[in-house]
């Protein structure tokens, strides 16, 4: 396991190792929690990320409705809005 050191501005350096397995790029964002004795550095990842097809799942989540009887009912309202 990589180690690293806290530096005096309580800067530290990643390991080439692990930028390079987590995909980090300069500039990238990160988050920090410290939770039960541990720091966990995670990339933070922008829903706008176009390279990543998962960053747009949910995104229509409620659109037509919470359950699926809601979403029946939108749907054929809007079946019989349309002109026939």
């Amino acid at each position: 396991m990589p180690e690293i050191r806290m530096r005096p501005k309580h800067q530290v350096t990643l390991p080439a190792s692990v930028v390079r397995e987590a995909k980090l790029k300069p500039d990238d964002r990160l988050t920090v929690t410290f939770i039960n004795g541990s720091i966990i550095i995670t990339p933070k990842h922008d829903a706008k990320d176009e390279d990543d097809i998962m960053s747009f799942a949910g995104i229509g989540h409620g659109l037509w409705g919470n359950t699926p009887e809601e979403v029946d009912q939108t749907l054929c309202n809007m079946k019989n809005s349309w002109e026939r």
